[in-house]
């Protein structure tokens, strides 16, 4: 099973405390690791096709990111071979930029037909699995929904767009979409587990698949609704603006 992690904190942020320990919990996911982050509104990725666990040890350049990477937002997807792709493009996260940003997107889940999905915007995903038909299908419902709507918020907009994603292409969903200053959150099927850590940690907010969370402290579960289309966070900085059914 794949796990996904990020981070969102108020000022540039080095993970080198929690992204090491998801790793190592993330251990059994054998295929593949990335890292994404943002430097001057840019999102930059780190990916390898090599286990992010062995012998005992975290990968050596995933350690490396975890102790240089300063970013208010920090995501991570650990590969398992559910995720389809052989090779590093294919690791999450991925990369799209529109209305006026760039994303990142992880995503676990399984989810049957997406790969029928053709986008109707450009640039197209090179990647050929499932989580880059997953985040054009969002672009693509979410760009439209702006030009329908000037106004309407991102929120509103990602809101929309899940709720046409999972009826049109109905599976299990759980993933991260990020800009440079804000995180949205989504799962329908497993529970996330959230943090906000304080005092020697400074204000940050970290979020991860990993059912047990990442240290001894007191992690909320965050667990879908089954009645609903799944749960969805918007998270800036340290805090979570919104948590609610789609």
């Amino acid at each position: 099973m794949c796990d996904i992690f990020a981070i969102s904190a108020g000022y540039n942020h080095t993970p080198k405390k929690y992204l090491p320990v998801f790793a190592e919990k993330g251990k059994q996911n054998i295929n593949g690791w990335g890292i994404g982050f943002f430097r001057d509104d840019q999102a930059f990725m780190e990916k390898s096709s090599e286990q992010v666990f062995s012998q005992e040890q975290v990968h050596e350049s995933f350690q490396r990111l975890a102790r240089v990477i300063d970013s208010r937002i920090i995501i991570s997807h650990i590969n398992c071979p559910k995720s389809g792709g052989s090779h590093t493009d294919h690791r999450h996260p991925l990369n799209l930029s529109f209305l006026d940003h760039n994303w990142l997107f992880a995503q676990v889940g399984v989810v049957k037909h997406i790969e029928e999905y053709r986008t109707t915007e450009k640039p197209r995903l090179t990647a050929d699995v499932y989580t880059a038909r997953i985040f054009e299908f969002l672009r693509d419902k979410m760009v439209l929904l702006h030009n329908q709507n000037p106004y309407i918020t991102l929120y509103m907009a990602l809101r929309i767009s899940i709720q046409k994603l999972v009826s049109d292409y109905p599976g299990e969903y759980a993933f991260f979409l990020a800009n440079e200053s804000v995180l949205f959150a989504f799962c329908n099927y497993r529970q996330l587990m959230l943090l906000k850590e304080s005092e020697s940690m400074g204000d940050i907010l970290v979020i991860t698949s990993i059912k047990e969370g990442l240290s001894q402290s007191n992690w909320q579960l965050v667990m879908p609704d089954p009645q609903s289309h799944g749960e969805l966070l918007v998270i800036a900085g340290p805090d979570v603006l919104y948590a609610g059914d789609v």
